[in-house]
């Protein structure tokens, strides 16, 4: 009989594709990665690793166990899952991952679930919405907490369900006193095209959704900015704007907590919704279900 938690380590080495990462994300010693996966091999029967002196990849027996502990692995989750909602209690671990910005405002809720129920064990991370679709399908995370600023909804992803948990408008901010401010009504694509080419535009790095999200606002608007100073993470750019230093398209939730910080609304309106991420297999366990509620509730009351 195939070990279950050695399945789930040959699955998470196929996805990472290193013993190193694989043990990063398992919390365990490279050399005890090896030394699971040199059992399984005992269990199989068959060679699933090719080692050399600098790395080990699979061989074709061990992609084809890999596929196989994937299906495994989801059974299992599922009927694991479907106990916990016979016993009805919210117990075990649950890895949650979100996106930069967004830790202050789940933690107290996330802190309060936990001492509510002394059986739950939360372990959070931070990451990119980019990243957390494949995290959680590969294991490294049970929930992540996204966001998505594009007009369109996002496709779905085969296997993950996406829960809504809060959409917030977009807006232009700006210092107070700003001359933008002064003039009443939404900022249109010309308003913003006078504005950035005198300031400073704040943003995210290349990559990010807010980048791409604004830099298609800019191109809309035929806007090209003065000068671009590139900042990680929206509470970030909220606290340099709040300086007097640039402009920033930012969610309108953010913009408020400054209060040297004028929120004006964008012509057309611009939103970003808020999601979060399970695996169908465990959509139903109580424990990520609690954690859903939390996190629903800290967007709501902000």
């Amino acid at each position: 009989m195939l070990d279950l938690r050695r399945l789930e380590i040959l699955h998470r080495f196929a996805a990472r594709g290193t013993i190193t990462a694989t043990a990063a994300d398992l919390g365990y010693s490279p050399s005890a990665i090896s030394q699971q996966l040199a059992v399984l091999e005992r269990e199989a029967g068959v060679a699933l690793l090719e080692r050399t002196a600098q790395r080990a990849s699979l061989t074709d027996a061990g992609r084809e166990l890999a596929e196989h502990a994937g299906r495994i692995l989801a059974a299992a989750e599922a009927a694991a899952s479907r106990m916990r909602v016979r016993a009805g209690t919210v117990a075990g671990r649950v890895a949650l991952s979100c996106i930069p910005g967004l830790a202050p405002v789940l933690a107290p809720h996330l802190a309060t679930l936990q001492r509510d129920h002394p059986g739950l064990s939360i372990v959070a991370h931070e990451t990119g919405a980019l990243t957390a679709a494949a995290a959680v399908l590969d294991r490294s995370y049970d929930l992540a907490v996204i966001d998505h600023w594009a007009a369109e909804p996002p496709a779905q992803v085969s296997g993950l369900v996406a829960h809504q948990l809060h959409t917030e408008e977009i807006v232009m901010a700006v210092p107070v006193g700003h001359g933008l401010a002064a003039r009443p009504g939404p900022v249109t694509a010309a308003r913003l095209r006078d504005a950035v080419r005198e300031e400073t535009w704040l943003c995210a790095p290349p990559g990010r959704l807010s980048r791409l999200a604004g830099d298609e606002r800019l191109a809309a608007a035929d806007a090209s900015p003065l000068r671009r100073w590139e900042f990680e993470g929206l509470h970030v750019q909220a606290a340099v704007v709040a300086t007097g230093a640039g402009l920033a398209l930012l969610p309108a939730e953010l913009a408020a907590e400054h209060a040297t910080i004028k929120a004006l609304p964008l012509s057309p309106r611009m939103h970003r919704s808020i999601q979060a991420l399970t695996r169908r297999t465990a959509s139903e366990d109580p424990a990520i279900n609690a954690c859903l509620h939390a996190a629903r509730r800290a967007l709501d009351g902000r």
